[in-house]
């Protein structure tokens, strides 16, 4: 195969679509205001002045509605400033969990039921055992948004030794599995995959290397095994590990009818389990069509382990010593996946022993791709970072009367335009292009999909935090991406990157 026939792929803009065009409903609420306004000042005011007091109202509202400040114009920077300002003054930026005070509940099985103590931002939280296969998987239950969440471990190897020919062929299974999910009736809300580095298991070179020593043919004092010794020991300060989820959500309004008939009598979250292990099976068989190793559902104990890991990155070596002192533990208890403290400033989030950036992915590349763009940013940084793009499935019908609501509202705001003396801009014409394109693309039969994508950078102190953000910052303009720090929301963006396929409204 020829360069010329390799498979390119490319990224839309972000559609922007308001209540008139691309104008968000405080917008228009703000220059409708600033014009009648206007003519009143015109009226109340003789000999030029009202004219010119109406211009420079007019001004002011322009720059507050339109005019960039990192990545925002005021106007949506006005709604963010306000509850992060009165979080502060009520002193709910700072929180300490009650869990150490609330003591423990006995249970039936004579093990006991800690408190969990969920922070603000994952309040709603509930984590349940659902039974498959005579094992148990954890799902997340989120009350307020109706949903259910499994995670799938997984692994992919060498995708960026491949050759394009075979990247190409994964990123076309990967797709099979989109598609398979926006189907009419599908149960599925949001697919997600997150991958993140972690600190390593010190002890677990050093574990093996006992394992393989041969006593009685190398000496502990040879020049072979102090080597290796020194290697065990510096290793983990240099290592991290990567760790690959691919998440599944059912919404329970939308798969009301399947979680009854699942249900029974066993309640809706029993049936809204059920459906969920279902498509979890079934995505978990596409995922191994399309060569990606399915390494199991993760048990509630895992789950909650992965969680903290979340939470507390340099916690997993000594979770990992845990684990390899206790075979028999099934990970850890929910009440301990939860920060005993956490702290919201304006672009930093503290939770225990670690410090959170988290970046909004607010631009893809622009230009035609090839399938191991994001290499610089997953290969590369190799920081403590975790990096999750969650998918919304959107069945056939719901996608064409999107398309075509979108192409007549493109024409619309053309028209308007050109009526009021405005030019189109480049990307105007690139959006409608995108608008086509995906137009003919579902005609030719393919699935659409919207989704988001997120960053959340790890260190123990500010200052690697920073350094570490730059790092990451730089390695994403290598991939072509636009990182957008989520300022004065930093505890809400940090849920992102955590296994809940969040991120999408």
């Amino acid at each position: 195969m020829s360069a010329e026939e390799h498979q390119r792929y490319r990224f839309g803009p972000v559609e922007r679509r308001g209540l008139v065009g691309s104008l968000r409903p405080a917008q228009v609420i703000a220059i409708a205001a600033s014009l009648a306004t206007g003519v009143i000042l015109m009226r109340a005011l003789s000999n030029g002045s009202g004219v010119f007091a109406a211009l420079i109202l007019c001004l002011l509202v322009a720059a507050f509605c339109f005019w960039p400040i990192s990545g925002r114009s005021a106007e949506a920077w006005l709604p963010i400033i306000g509850r992060h300002g009165l979080r502060r003054a009520r002193g709910r930026h700072i929180r300490h969990s009650p869990a150490p005070q609330s003591g423990t509940r006995p249970s039936t099985g004579g093990r006991p039921d800690p408190v969990a103590a969920l922070p603000e931002a994952a309040g709603d939280l509930e984590l349940l055992a659902a039974p498959l296969h005579g094992d148990m998987v954890g799902v997340l239950k989120d009350r307020r948004a109706h949903s259910y969440t499994a995670v799938l471990a997984v692994k992919v190897t060498s995708f960026g030794l491949l050759d394009r020919a075979e990247q190409e062929a994964r990123q076309a299974g990967w797709g099979g599995v989109l598609a398979g999910l926006a189907r009419e009736g599908s149960p599925v809300s949001r697919i997600q995959w997150l991958e993140r580095t972690v600190p390593a298991d010190g002890d677990e070179v050093g574990r093996y290397l006992g394992e393989a020593w041969a006593r009685e043919t190398v000496a502990v004092d040879s020049l072979a095994m102090r080597s290796y010794l020194e290697l065990t020991s510096s290793a983990p300060t240099v290592t991290k590990d990567h760790e690959l989820f691919v998440c599944l959500q059912i919404d329970a309004k939308r798969a009301g009818r399947q979680i009854k008939r699942a249900a029974g009598k066993d309640g809706a979250d029993a049936g809204a389990c059920a459906v969920l292990l279902r498509e979890l099976e079934a995505l978990a068989e596409r995922l191994t069509a399309a060569d990606v190793r399915v390494v199991g559902a993760l048990r509630p104990g895992m789950l909650a382990v992965a969680v903290r890991v979340a939470f507390d990155p340099w916690s997993r070596p000594g979770l990992a010593r845990l684990a390899a002192a206790d075979p028999d533990r099934d990970g850890i208890d929910e009440a301990a996946a939860w920060p005993l403290g956490a702290e919201t400033s304006w672009g930093v989030y503290r939770t225990d022993g670690a410090f959170h950036a988290s970046y909004w992915i607010a631009s893809w590349p622009r230009i035609d791709v090839g399938a191991a763009f994001l290499s610089p940013l997953l290969l590369h940084a190799q920081m403590v970072r975790a990096i999750a793009v969650t998918m919304e499935p959107v069945s056939p019908s719901r996608a064409i009367r999107e398309v075509e609501a979108a192409r007549t509202s493109d024409t619309a705001d053309r028209d308007l335009r050109g009526r009021m003396g405005f030019m189109e801009t480049a990307r105007r014409r690139r959006q409608t292009d995108a608008v086509n394109r995906r137009e003919e693309e579902l005609a030719d039969g393919h699935a659409a999909v919207r989704f988001a994508g997120y960053v959340t950078v790890s260190a123990r102190t500010l200052e690697e935090l920073e350094r570490n953000c730059s790092e990451v910052e730089h390695a994403a303009q290598m991939a072509r991406l636009e990182l957008l720090r989520l300022y004065g929301q930093q505890d809400q963006a940090f849920t992102y990157t955590l296994p809940l396929c969040r991120g999408l409204q």
